[in-house]
């Protein structure tokens, strides 16, 4: 009897503790896949992570505008978006969107063939419409310098949309900076599945 409760004591905490860790781990990744679900490029194994004492980024004196304004633009505009901490591929994907178009493939093989579309169209094909879902509100510009006077408000929600759809995870940059089109893991040690243009959803290899 005294081996049997040796076994036994502590077991279903146990199990109760596992059940917990692994909640709040789907719950993270839930959250914010692109930092807890490991997707498989190098633009999400680096973060832009400001101070947490002052919320900005630490930058020598000597720093070059060009680097103060990459910066200012990571912290006023990237960071509410990817809840304060920022993967390069997400400032990847504000380049592609400044320059009017997105690069969308269906493999990550040298020779893959892809396709060039501007941001507009790309934006409808996953989901952009008539912008009635509170994005609408933001009212800093993505330039930051126009002040919300120069661009329209749609192109303010399409930048926002896709922003917000790539934090959610649905979709990613590859190591040669093209969309590809994603289901996000729902619990720890699930892989990313790729979504074809007009196709299924396929596992990760």
């Amino acid at each position: 009897m005294a081996n049997n409760s040796k076994r036994t004591k502590g077991g279903p905490n146990k199990q109760a503790a596992r059940a917990a860790k692994q909640r709040r781990e789907q719950r993270l990744i839930e959250v914010d896949p692109l930092f807890h679900g490991s997707p498989p490029y190098a633009g999400y194994r680096s973060w832009l992570i400001p101070n947490p004492m002052t919320g900005g980024f630490d930058l020598e004196p000597t720093a070059p505008m060009d680097s103060r304004l990459y910066f200012a633009r990571v912290q006023e505009l990237l960071l509410p978006l990817y809840r304060g901490r920022v993967p390069l591929a997400a400032t990847y994907l504000d380049d592609r969107i400044k320059s009017g178009f997105i690069v969308l493939a269906d493999d990550d093989e040298p020779d893959a063939q892809v396709s060039v579309v501007p941001v507009a169209v790309f934006a409808e094909y996953v989901g952009h419409g008539d912008g009635n879902d509170g994005r609408r509100s933001q009212e800093v510009c993505p330039q930051l310098n126009c002040g919300g006077a120069v661009h329209l408000a749609d192109e303010h929600a399409v930048w926002i949309h896709l922003h917000h759809l790539h934090a959610g995870g649905h979709f990613l940059l590859n190591d040669r900076d093209a969309v590809r089109l994603t289901i996000p893991p729902h619990s720890p040690g699930e892989d990313w599945r790729f979504v074809s243009v007009g196709q299924g959803a396929t596992p990760v290899g």
